[in-house]
């Protein structure tokens, strides 16, 4: 539902009323805090369609996803293909609030708390515009990263763990982090240490570069059109825009200083031991150069396997895949990022209570 009518100040809220952090004391502090017309609770993809509409039509300067990343890939992709069809020429710039799990892209964003971020908008607090690049996938979404393999196996496992999940208790501590690391302990690695890597094959249209390490320094060697990137054994195969994955995991760190616009491509060929060895700080942090790990800077690639695999976009699992094309948007992103020092908050109480009648 709409939670109110009439346009405010410039910038829209829109919440997937599904994600985690989204009800409760949240909810209640959001629809006190922003004006009237301003906030919209959706429940659904037609919601958040109808509701993006909405906004446009509008003219809202700038619309701010809540919900995390998968909410984000919905906006985005959304609004990109009403703008598109609909040759929109003002279209609002994007922001994200900090209320999905692994909010890799809020991180990039500088996102803080949900309400400190809400208040120094609505306050007028400074803000900048920032160029996100996207991957866009080959059924036209728009997401900040992709994969498949390892990755997308745990995912796939913690979603039959939430399913799987009776009581109320059980449900609520399935859905943190400690969820995927019991899915990815208890189920994925089981699997992952009986078997061998899978044969894939990675192919560029478009000229590609391949990050090299020689004597500690990172080297860029390019590549012609129509290159076979890599064909051999993988555990993974993943694609981003943007340099980490949630919680900080510096999955793409050739993407960190870059001015001009690439997706970086990462194959990882490594037993489950390995990987653990060299998680943290190496891997992690984006440090661990070796082996076991071949870097890209792309713009276009199709990956080839033997086997179906695990796929995942943007942290939500997709099932399984043997072929699938990805490649640099065309369009970047017009995002929002709030400048790091904050309008001061005072968080206040008057009107919770009537605030959650409302809401409810």
């Amino acid at each position: 539902m709409s939670l109110t009518q009439s346009a405010g100040n410039g910038s829209a809220f829109l919440l997937n009323a599904n994600a985690k952090s989204v009800g409760g004391f949240m909810l209640n502090r959001l629809i006190e805090m922003v004006p009237t017309g301003d906030l919209y609770l959706s429940y659904s993809f037609q919601d958040s369609e109808r509701y993006i509409r909405t906004i446009l039509n509008k003219g809202y300067s700038r619309i701010f996803s809540g919900g995390g990343d998968g909410t984000l890939v919905n906006t985005v992709t959304t609004l990109n293909r009403i703008i598109e069809k609909e040759n929109v020429t003002d279209a609002p710039q994007v922001g994200v609030l900090r209320l999905g799990t692994g909010n890799a892209v809020a991180s990039i964003l500088g996102a803080q708390k949900p309400l400190v971020d809400v208040n120094h908008v609505l306050h007028g607090g400074a803000t900048h515009k920032r160029n996100l690049n996207m991957v866009r996938c080959e059924d036209g979404q728009l997401v900040p990263f992709a994969g498949i393999g390892l990755d997308g196996e745990v995912l796939n496992d913690y979603c039959d763990l939430k399913a799987s999940a009776q009581t109320p208790i059980g449900q609520r501590l399935v859905r943190t982090v400690f969820g995927y690391v019991w899915a990815g302990v208890t189920r994925t690695a089981p699997r992952f240490i009986r078997r061998s890597p899978t044969m894939v094959r990675v192919t560029s249209s478009s000229a590609a570069i391949r990050m090299v390490n020689e004597a500690g320094s990172d080297v860029e060697v390019a590549l012609p059109p129509g290159s076979v990137l890599y064909e051999g054994p993988s555990t993974l195969v993943s694609i981003g825009s943007i340099p980490c994955f949630g919680y900080g995991f510096q999955m793409f760190p050739f993407l960190k200083d870059r001015t001009d616009a690439k997706l970086q491509l990462r194959i990882c060929c490594a037993g489950v031991w390995p990987i653990l060895a060299n998680l943290y700080p190496g891997l992690w942090k984006g440090r661990y150069r070796g082996p076991e790990v071949t870097d890209f800077l792309v713009d276009q690639v199709t990956i080839e396997s033997e086997d179906n695999l695990p796929y995942q976009v943007a942290g939500d699992a997709r099932g399984s895949r043997k072929k699938l094309s990805f490649s640099l948007a065309e369009n970047c992103i017009q995002a929002v990022e709030l400048a790091k020092d904050r309008v001061p908050y005072a968080r206040g109480v008057k009107g919770l209570l009537p605030a959650y009648a409302f809401a409810r």
